[in-house]
């Protein structure tokens, strides 16, 4: 009997592992685009990435500095006989002081680097740099199970969104029928496209290339096939599609 159930319970599992192969084959559209932020193609992007490490950093530096502050303690005053009673220690104000003012000085110097970088982060460049000068605009749809994008010039795309290299691109985003995402992970843009409500981000591509991205809100049984592609080109290159563009 217990043979009979082995068997059983072995058909489930090797039908659930097949059932997961193919789940993973099936989503293969996905993972097959290169969308590892950590190798950025705008400065956005590298603005991110440079948080990150920030972040990460710290992090450890806690991570190692507390935890050796933990194993030193638990090594250095630890009972050496059942008889022996360790030292014990009822306040340091030196040591107390330090834990916090240092926590307190490393929190601001993080909170005013993010407060620094959010806002090119979500608006671009300052309108008074240069760069903001060239700055472009792009109407972002999204629908079941795809992307519309509108050029300065009328004309749109579909699924395959061209800009300038080095040129700001205001994207702003709007859905017709449910929630949608728009990201491009290589190039920092991540924005919600909503029915009924316009959000706005911005992105640049300071290196030429196509990067791939996909809507990362579920909406619906396509939305593993809702993928993006931005091709960063030349202005030149950039006048010439958008001209043969269809209105």
């Amino acid at each position: 009997m217990k043979s009979g159930r082995s068997w059983i319970g072995g058909k489930a599992a090797l039908a659930l592992g097949i059932a997961g192969l193919a789940a993973v084959t099936g989503a293969a559209p996905v993972f097959a685009r290169n969308t590892n932020f950590l190798n950025g193609g705008g400065p956005s992007v590298d603005t991110i990435d440079m948080l990150f490490w920030v972040f990460t950093a710290v992090s450890l530096v806690v991570l190692l500095g507390v935890g050796g502050a933990i194993v030193y303690a638990a090594v250095h005053f630890r009972r050496r006989s059942p008889e022996e009673m360790p030292k014990q220690v009822h306040g340091n104000s030196r040591v107390e002081l330090a834990w916090t003012i240092g926590p307190l000085v490393v929190v601001g110097i993080l909170f005013v680097l993010t407060v620094v970088n959010v806002g090119y982060l979500r608006h671009g460049p300052n309108p008074a740099s240069p760069a903001a000068r060239q700055e472009m605009h792009v109407k972002i749809v999204g629908r079941q199970f795809y992307w519309t994008f509108y050029y300065p010039n009328g004309k749109y795309s579909l699924g395959t969104l061209e800009i300038p290299v080095n040129v700001p691109v205001e994207i702003s985003t709007e859905s017709l029928d449910v929630i949608h995402g728009f990201w491009v992970p290589q190039l920092g843009a991540k924005i919600d496209a909503l029915p009924g409500i316009v959000n706005h981000a911005f992105i640049e591509g300071n290196k030429i290339g196509t990067y791939g991205g996909q809507c990362y809100e579920f909406c619906g049984v396509g939305h593993d096939q809702m993928l993006i592609t931005v091709k960063v080109v030349t202005l030149a290159q950039y006048q010439s599609y958008v001209q043969h563009l269809s209105t």
